[in-house]
């Protein structure tokens, strides 16, 4: 997996290649955890393959951001990989942490 950071006007984009998997699962943690930013947007654009560590991952993270009012954005989601977050119920995680981020 490959991390590139960008920042843009107050925000931080994190654009992820390969794949994320329990045995990397860590290192994009490690990225998102150390951004001051109040928005951190996660460009999945180049990734390949997600595992249920990764999509752990980045719940855990959404919903430790959305508790101290700040926010992460996943975004350019391909399609293989959202048909699979669609399955395990990613995307209503996601919006119940919006509407109650301290659940």
């Amino acid at each position: 997996m490959e991390i590139r950071v960008r920042q843009q006007k107050g925000m931080a984009i994190l654009e992820v290649e390969g794949e994320l998997d329990f045995s990397n699962v860590d290192q994009l943690q490690q990225e998102i955890q150390r951004r001051p930013e109040g928005v951190v947007e996660i460009d999945l654009q180049g990734l390949r393959f997600i595992d249920s560590s990764g999509a752990g991952m980045l719940l855990n993270q959404a919903r430790h951001f959305f508790s101290k009012g700040r926010t992460l954005k996943i975004v350019n989601i391909p399609d293989l990989i959202r048909e699979d977050l669609e399955v395990i119920g990613f995307f209503q995680v996601m919006e119940a942490l919006k509407a109650n981020p301290n659940a």
